[in-house]
């Protein structure tokens, strides 16, 4: 059986295969390579995935979730209408819907994957990622960093473009800006290789920020009140602010314009104006940018190339703002909202062993120290940390260290473990801890050896050795947070799968109703008309069971209420839509 590679994204999510000696994105059955990652249950209590849940966002938030990737590993809960979910079971049911669409394109059982990650994801949010797979019921052994799949993609194309001694060498800084997150990396790639020397990022970093920062402004502007609004509003608005920041690709001036109290409020927007509504934003993007360089060891012109991953990366003041920072101008190269996803298709054909790519090689860093507790200089009770393998080491990766016993006649010695940054262990995440016997003695007189061993995929091992007994002990830490028994997994699994799923089909439809009832709200008169007559049309080829004709008019409908929903953000007048959907069109 295949195993494929998969993009879980905060905003979108994709998958991709090798195929026929090239990387293949797998599409959907509407022939769509991009899943909306968002979760809706509807009014019948039917769980909809991508974009049927995208619509329902638009119509009903309170029954949706979004962003819960921002939230993977945590104990956040949400309810969508008295179902409640779990970051990962959420991200679970994107898997599984991306798993069904794979399975229907290639023609066989999906039963392994490798799934990427943001760079900066703790061991909380690695392992939450590894239990969603499982829930899914796909076998995930490899978790790999967004931003080394996106060089990965880089470079695989120099390979094959030449051999791989003529490749030549590059310094990439891979700026992978997403919906909900921001990694910064910084890749070296000689012929073959590609080395990770360095990552900082922010997994509360990305394009849903610059949406909120507009909504905001837009508020003060108009002297409206942010709090007062309801959340039906609140989508509304951020969903016209990200309309008005994507505008401003094509657009130098975007007018926003948003109903209230009868009035059509507005704002006018420019890429200028967006530097100065959301200033803290850029300053956290450079902050990034300057510590993962800085931590490579190297300057901003030691940088061969910026490449630019992620739908966010998209937006004009980005890469303005990286081209003043680099003082030249950044080049696009390829599409971002793939960059990822055929790395991680490729990676995939590496882990099978595939013939034309078996001797690329690739490899990663830590991306937070890790440590333990030891006893702090003061005698407050605080404890601080002791660093045994510091951040942007390249993994895997082994590090021993000797500790003594802090007190007098103490009969154990306790090894808390923790990930992060912080002076203070409380201030970084805990992983785990175990206790260690020793024989009473003054302190500093009896000891251990500690080993800490971190492998590719982020799972900790420690081992642990006595100075004078001779006892060893050897503990995995894969998380702190709710590891799973294969019992309770089981029952997780079996508590998704029993919620009411729609069929394929059935989803697809009712992706396309909601996108005609949001339609039909927004418009009047011979739009609504237009709008109206669509979905009878589609209605009409429903009722004939005939999958053809289903597909047929699915296919058509769609285009039109794409092309429509285009024109009203463009602020088209709509003159142009006045074909009428008669019987001599498909029978009806």
């Amino acid at each position: 059986m295949a195993v494929i590679g998969i993009d879980l994204g905060t905003t979108n999510s994709l998958a991709a295969i090798w195929r026929d000696g090239k990387v293949c994105l797998i599409p959907d059955e509407s022939g769509n390579y991009i899943i909306p990652s968002i979760v809706a249950v509807d009014a019948e209590g039917n769980i909809l995935t991508g974009y049927a849940a995208r619509e329902e966002e638009l119509l009903a938030p309170q029954r949706c979730a979004s962003n819960f990737k921002r939230f993977m590993g945590t104990k956040k809960c949400y309810d969508l209408a008295g179902k409640k979910f779990l970051p990962e079971e959420l991200s679970a049911l994107v898997l599984k819907r991306i798993k069904e669409a794979a399975e229907n394109f290639l023609g066989e059982e999906i039963t392994e994957a490798v799934i990427s990650v943001p760079a900066y994801f703790n061991n909380d949010q690695r392992y939450a990622t590894k239990l969603a797979a499982e829930l899914a019921g796909i076998v995930c052994d490899r978790i790999i960093n967004e931003p080394s799949a996106a060089a990965l993609t880089v470079q695989e194309e120099e390979i094959f473009r030449k051999t791989a001694e003529e490749a030549a060498e590059q310094c990439l800084l891979v700026f992978d800006f997403g919906g909900g997150t921001l990694d910064v990396s910084v890749v070296d790639c000689f012929e073959n290789i590609v080395e990770i020397t360095a990552i900082a990022g922010d997994n509360h970093l990305g394009g849903t920020d610059f949406d909120e920062a507009i909504a905001a402004a837009f508020c003060a502007e108009n002297n409206l009140d942010w709090k007062a609004f309801s959340e039906k509003e609140k989508t509304a608005l951020k969903f016209e602010s990200k309309l008005c920041k994507e505008a401003l690709s094509v657009q130098d001036k975007v007018k926003m314009l948003y109903p209230q109290e009868g009035k059509n409020l507005s704002m006018d927007l420019t890429v200028e104006k967006l530097f100065a509504l959301a200033p803290g934003l850029f300053r956290r993007m450079k902050n990034l940018v300057l510590q993962a360089v800085s931590d490579a060891g190297l300057q901003l012109t030691d940088i061969t190339q910026v490449l630019l991953v992620g739908g966010s990366s998209r937006m004009p003041a980005v890469q303005i703002f990286l081209s003043r920072l680099f003082g030249r101008e950044i080049c696009v190269g390829g599409d971002p909202d793939f960059l990822v996803a055929q790395g991680i298709g490729l990676y995939a054909a590496i882990k099978e062993r595939k013939e034309e790519v078996r001797d690329i090689l690739m490899t990663d860093v830590c991306p937070f120290s890790l440590g333990v507790r030891v006893q702090g200089d003061l005698e407050d009770g605080k404890g601080k940390m002791c660093m045994m393998i510091e951040r942007n080491n390249i993994l895997p990766c082994r590090v021993t260290k000797h500790f003594v016993t802090a007190s007098e006649f103490q009969e154990e010695i306790r090894i808390g473990v923790y990930q992060g940054e912080s002076y203070y262990p409380e201030q970084n995440l805990k992983i785990g801890e175990l206790y260690f016997p020793v024989p009473k003695a003054p302190a500093g007189k009896e000891g251990v050896f500690v080993s800490f061993t971190y492998n590719i995929n982020g799972i900790l091992e420690v081992f642990v050795a006595s100075d004078s007994t001779g006892e060893k002990k050897t503990v995995t830490l894969v998380s702190g947070l709710r590891q799973l028994s294969p019992e309770k997994l089981s029952e997780k699994r079996e508590w998704l799968l029993a919620q009411q799923h729609l069929l394929q089909e059935e989803e697809e439809r009712k992706a396309i109703l909601l996108m005609g009832e949001r339609l039909f709200s927004q418009t009047s008169g011979t739009r609504r008309e237009y709008v109206d007559q669509i979905i009878q049309y589609y209605n009409y080829a429903w009722k004939s069971k005939s999958p053809v004709r289903i597909r047929k008019a699915g296919k058509r409908v769609l285009q039109e209420l794409i092309a429509l929903d285009m024109c009203l953000r463009s602020k088209f007048d709509g003159e142009e839509f006045r074909e009428e959907f008669g019987e001599e069109e498909e029978g009806i």
